[in-house]
């Protein structure tokens, strides 16, 4: 038997070593995937491109995100935020909580989208619903901000992003508890 870490690079070097057949079977998705993020360790940025492509294509939102973030930071091609944030919105469509967050952050900071606090803390939201601590505190910080117009919040907005902030700090966000602190 082997120990995890012994068990974690076997798994690694075998998904180099063995070129898939094909993904058309459902369960050579996760091992393509797997590859892909292999690859993409080993800086062959346009060979992990290749392998999440096809997978993107068949709805995988993991693989969606993984082309979003080659595309953001310029990895195996021209940096192209306009692209990345296709690939986001396709991911966020799909309910994927980390393109939710992601898309949001994209429309906040206004790379390759428009900069849209409103729509930016729509996906925050999205991704928040489903759990995810950053988007819960992003969403909070939006809402006692007044999606950042310098504005007082209103009361209703005001209680949503302690609700928000509150899940956040749950979940030992490192911010919220201090955000919080500044809204009570």
């Amino acid at each position: 038997m082997l120990n995890p870490s012994t068990r974690k690079a076997f798994v690694s070097i075998l998904l180099c070593l063995f070129p898939l057949a094909g993904i058309a079977k459902e369960e050579n998705i996760g091992v393509a995937a797997l590859k892909g993020y292999a690859v993409f360790k080993m800086g062959k940025y346009q060979e992990a491109f290749d392998i999440w492509q096809p997978l993107a294509v068949k709805g995988n939102t993991t693989a969606m995100n993984n082309i979003a973030n080659l595309y953001a930071n310029g990895l195996g091609f021209d940096r192209d935020l306009s692209l990345a944030a296709q690939w986001l919105q396709k991911s966020a469509e799909m309910g994927d909580s980390i393109g939710q967050l992601q898309l949001g952050m994209a429309y906040e900071q206004g790379q390759g989208v428009p900069k849209d606090n409103q729509k930016a803390a729509f996906w925050f939201e999205k991704s928040a619903q489903q759990g995810d601590r950053d988007a819960q505190f992003n969403l909070g910080v939006m809402l006692a901000t007044n999606f950042g117009l310098n504005d007082s919040p209103s009361s209703e907005q005001l209680e949503k992003a302690k609700y928000w902030l509150k899940l956040a700090n749950e979940q030992n966000h490192p911010e919220a508890r201090v955000f919080l602190k500044l809204i009570q």
